[in-house]
């Protein structure tokens, strides 16, 4: 769950584009793009590379003066395909998850935030599974061109599901083995 936690700040700091309007926002993107592994493939000795796709689904909520609340983002059919280039060897795994985001103060920079993210991570397949939900604490960082807050997450409060038994880059890298 705690890869889900890097990949999850990582992937809306770089791709939220909810736009400000009346309440609720709705915006609904669809993403794709491919990363070198970089902890498996040091592991490894060789290049490990993820291939995301998906849609995300925003939506924000404000309060009758116009602060923002709580957001909402969803990513039904998010697929993570993990793979050794000029190889066939690799994994799909589909990576659903729901991620909601309580706001506190009207969300200035600095202001925190809790937030509950439930879904699978990943399955490794003959590896291991990191899924169910963990509860993140966070701080409001900045905005996007939009208005809409980027946020960091800074502690993993709870988790509850099955974890990873070893780091995400050990456990990939295992895989390919």
């Amino acid at each position: 769950m705690r890869g889900l936690l890097a990949f999850v700040t990582a992937f809306l700091f770089a791709m939220q584009t909810v736009a400000l309007a009346d309440q609720p926002v709705h915006e609904r993107l669809h993403n794709e793009f491919d990363v070198l592994a970089g902890g498996a493939s040091a592991l490894c000795g060789f290049d490990i590379r993820v291939h995301f796709v998906g849609d995300a689904i925003f939506t924000l909520f404000r309060d009758q003066d116009g602060n923002i609340t709580k957001e909402i983002d969803v990513f039904p059919n998010a697929k993570l395909t993990v793979y050794r280039p000029e190889t066939t060897i690799g994994y799909t795994t589909a990576t659903p998850a729901v991620i909601t985001y309580y706001y506190t103060d009207g969300a200035p920079i600095g202001s925190t935030f809790t937030a509950i993210i439930t879904g699978l991570v990943q399955k490794i397949p003959g590896i291991d599974l990191d899924s169910g939900r963990a509860l993140v604490t966070g701080v409001v960082i900045g905005y996007d061109t939009a208005g809409v807050p980027m946020d960091r997450g800074t502690s993993v409060e709870q988790l509850a599901g099955p974890d990873l038994d070893a780091p995400q880059s050990v456990q990939r890298c295992a895989y390919f083995q």
